[in-house]
């Protein structure tokens, strides 16, 4: 997964993707969104990246294993 990539959600779980700005939703629910910064790399290790993802309904942080690639950049 890179910037630019179209993905949408496999696991509607809004502990795995979460708003960033405003009040928690899940309007993300089933939705496609283009990812607009990757997160880098913590110091300790973590399973998963994670990524800011612009949904129709605002720009939230979700976990690699909770959105899937449609089309990549």
């Amino acid at each position: 997964m890179k910037i630019g990539d179209l993905v949408k959600v496999v696991k509607n779980d809004m502990s795995l993707i979460i708003k960033i700005e405003g009040m928690k939703d899940n309007l993300f629910f089933d939705g496609v969104g283009t990812i607009v910064k990757e997160f880098p790399e913590m110091r300790w290790q973590m399973p998963y990246s994670w990524y800011e993802v612009l949904f129709p309904s605002g720009i939230y942080s979700a976990r690699e294993d909770a959105i899937e690639v449609l089309s990549a950049n």
